[in-house]
């Protein structure tokens, strides 16, 4: 009995170890929701469908889902990219290094598929945080003073979040 347990115990430091060391394969996107005469929609349920698209704005679609969220008292909406409905392509095949990259928002106001183009921008800096987990190294600091990352071309950058979830990146010299 005492060998079940213990190898039952391994297991399942093992499993946590694996689940907590991976990055997750999402990142949020927020928005504020309006209507065709510029009202926020509010408290209503509104649907999206996001691409990510590598090279340039007309590139190729590496990735593409369609997600909804219910809007907040101030037509803000809140979204993980990465884990909606998948169309095309996942999340974790995306190589990152390969960039630039660009993120598509559509946009339907009454929650269905008549998706209707928000807009599209360049993907900078966190998403490709995603990248991190396959090179470069991690140097941590104390805790409130973020962490440092190096970049595959030997660049520095301290990461800090602030309490309220704003990420900054300084370029640094490197350790």
């Amino acid at each position: 009995m005492k060998k079940h347990l213990a190898f039952i115990s391994a297991l399942l430091l093992l499993s946590c170890t694996s689940i907590f060391g991976q990055a997750p394969q999402s990142f949020k996107y927020q928005t504020k929701a309006k209507d065709a005469s510029g009202n926020n929609i509010v408290n209503r349920s509104v649907s999206f469908r996001m691409s990510i698209v590598q090279g340039n704005v007309s590139g190729p679609v590496v990735y593409k889902e369609t997600d909804t969220a219910t809007t907040n008292q101030f037509g803000l909406a809140t979204l993980d990219i990465g884990k909606g409905a998948v169309i095309k392509g996942s999340m974790s095949a995306i190589n990152w290094s390969n960039g630039p990259y660009f993120i598509k928002i559509e946009f339907d106001p009454n929650g269905g598929s008549n998706f209707a183009l928000m807009g599209i921008s360049e993907m900078l800096s966190v998403p490709y945080a995603l990248y991190s987990q396959s090179t470069g190294a991690v140097y941590s600091k104390t805790p409130g003073q973020g962490m440092i990352l190096s970049s595959p071309n030997g660049n520095c950058w301290q990461i800090t979040v602030s309490n309220t979830g704003v990420i900054t990146a300084i370029a640094i010299t490197c350790p």
